[in-house]
């Protein structure tokens, strides 16, 4: 599918390996398993702190003891090389120490999001073949519903207090109670006659004394099942392999990130995510950071969470930032410490993106926002601006083991220099593919005539002669008119949020009215709280467009919303919006204005 010329194209030549140092250049991927890498790259390192959790500090060296334990625990439960074991849990230390003891023995951890509903939880277990389930006790009232239905042999129950102090156990286990029992929620039948359901400490116990070996490497051994968001129809399970998130783990160790043996990492972003259970656990941790879980993360305290842990560097998402840049607990604080506010997940526009640069300045942070661009599919990362290797607007230059392509939709052929089209990638991070959806995995890894199997995005961009990315938005999003014309809801969505009344904003497309065929954007807006007038402001909004953009590419009308939904990823749920608004009539919307 390339296009063959005497010129080599941009995925040939490669510009973006300038910015790479020689070392990161002749740089080999480990031939390992995620658990060896992490073990190699800490070993030297085990007295330092590898998580802080709420205050309670654990060592490198107590984290294997753990994973160790863990795995002790799992042999003795009957998993073996090949096995999945399902959770239904969250970034609690317990849950990380069992994914690495499950990758020593060659197992699997098939995550799942503990707030999804009964039935699709039910359908991943299931599906999944596991004959173990590990789940965090605040999701356990789902599991007597489906309990008959997941036959399970073994459902180990972990609490968010499992490794917190004294103190901190019984005020938590305390409110938690309370909550138990206002809500009317079950009790895990600990002591049940059958033995089927135990806590985290008695699973731990009933492995004392036996042994494990580590599983031969397998490169495409599959480390975990993560499920993508689902907006468009039922989530697929994303195996992720011992090449692939190892990849990702040596793409940031050699981008030449500012960084020291004793930096702070938060990671906020949920373990049974892509984007969660590599760059927020497995990359940090491989790198010797002091990563800081918080396992149930609350947009409305990240202020708090900056101000409490102090943090060298976050990965989140730009709707996570937007609420950080919008709280007044920061207000006049001096965060140099942050070295860098990654930004990934979501795409990001020119608004809030300049909202954020001068964030930064005012809060003394020395480096640009670290723009980045992923997907499940290539195991979360695929590019990054670092330090000061930074372009505003774009999300960074490809990672050093990832090759990016821009290729035409419709002919195949790759793109050349700031030419828009699909954005496609290869390389190690790959993932082994869709678990038990063949079809749907052959629609995205697509062989081409370089040999090479190359991930279809689905994603719309452009590379500049110095190699950086930009990223327009979806195809799927692209808002196409009864004439042809095609229209990148990013490019509105950047103009509405440099207003400082806006806090979120989202623009679908919905029904041409005078057409048969085609639509029209439309503009849904989230104040800032407080905001009065907003009537008013939507037509301001609207005047505004109409002054700055083209003819075809203005919206047909604004309205605002109390809040625009955050899909479990936190990324703005324009799906929901457009099924809820596709029918929006803006003509009648457009007369109010001339009354």
């Amino acid at each position: 599918m390339t296009k063959q010329s005497e010129q080599l194209t941009i995925s040939q030549s490669k510009p973006w390996m300038k910015h790479y140092s020689e070392e990161a250049r002749n740089m080999q991927p480990p031939r390992c398993s995620a658990y060896s890498f992490l073990h190699s790259e800490n070993v030297a390192k085990l007295n330092k702190t590898a998580l802080n959790y709420y205050g309670t500090k654990i060592t490198y060296q107590q984290l294997f003891d753990r994973i160790e334990e863990a795995a002790s625990a799992f042999a003795a439960a009957g998993v073996k090389a090949g096995d999945r074991v399902s959770f239904l849990s969250v970034s609690v230390p317990e849950c990380i120490a069992s994914v690495y003891a499950l990758n020593k023995l060659g197992a699997t951890a098939n995550t799942i999001d503990p707030r999804m509903d009964v039935e699709s939880i039910k359908k991943m277990i299931i599906g999944s073949g596991s004959k173990i389930l590990v789940v965090i006790d605040v999701a356990w009232p789902k599991v007597p519903k489906m309990m008959e239905a997941i036959n399970q042999d073994l459902i180990i129950v972990q609490s968010p207090t499992d490794s917190l102090s004294f103190v901190k156990k019984t005020a938590m286990r305390i409110s938690s109670e309370i909550n138990r029992i206002k809500n009317g929620y079950p009790k895990p039948p600990f002591g049940s006659s059958d033995g089927k359901v135990i806590p985290w400490s008695e699973f731990v116990e009933r492995g004392r004394g036996v042994e494990t070996q580590e599983a031969p490497y397998v490169g495409d051994a599959v480390f975990s099942i993560s499920y993508t968001g689902g907006t468009t129809n039922f989530p697929k399970g994303v195996m992720l392999t011992n090449d692939s998130v190892n990849a990702v783990a040596v793409n940031f160790k050699y981008a030449g990130l500012a960084r020291t043996v004793d930096d702070r990492f938060l990671g906020i972003i949920p373990i049974f995510t892509s984007y969660g259970i590599v760059c927020g656990t497995h990359m940090p941790l491989a790198l010797g950071c002091e990563l800081i879980p918080i396992p149930r993360f609350e947009p409305q305290k990240f202020a708090k969470l900056v101000k409490d842990f102090k943090p060298n560097h976050v990965i989140s998402t730009p709707a996570f930032y937007e609420i950080l840049i919008g709280s007044p607990e920061l207000d006049g604080m001096d965060l140099s410490f942050m070295v860098t506010m990654g930004s990934g997940g979501d795409t990001m526009n020119e608004g809030v993106e300049g909202k954020l640069k001068a964030f930064l300045k005012d809060h003394n942070i020395r480096y640009p926002l670290a723009q980045g661009y992923g997907m499940s599919e290539v195991s979360a990362a695929a590019s990054f601006c670092v330090n000061e290797t930074y372009k505003p607007f774009s999300v960074g230059i490809p990672s050093i083991l990832t090759t990016v392509g821009i290729f035409d939709p419709e002919t195949g052929e790759e793109l050349g220099f700031d030419e828009i089209g699909e954005v496609c990638l290869t390389g190690p991070t790959v993932m082994k593919g869709y678990f038990n959806r063949p079809e749907q995995t052959a629609e995205i890894l697509r062989k081409h005539d370089d040999g090479q199997v190359w991930v279809h995005s689905g994603d719309l961009g452009s590379i500049d002669e110095d190699g950086f990315l930009y990223i327009k938005g979806r195809i799927k999003r692209m808002i196409t008119r009864f004439d042809g014309h095609k229209i990148f809801p990013i490019n509105i969505e950047a103009i509405v949020c440099e207003r400082e009344d806006v806090h979120n904003c989202s623009v679908i497309g919905v029904n041409d009215m005078g057409h048969g065929q085609g639509q029209y954007p439309l503009i849904v807006v989230e104040f800032v709280e407080g905001v009065e007038d907003r009537e008013a402001r939507c037509r301001e909004i609207y005047a505004e467009c109409l002054e700055r953009l083209e003819e075809r590419g203005r919206p047909v009308a604004v309205f605002y919303a109390d809040e625009i939904p955050i899909t479990g990823a936190g990324k703005n749920d324009f799906v929901t919006l457009e099924k809820e608004h596709v029918d929006f009539n803006y003509v009648k919307w457009q007369k109010k204005l001339v009354r």
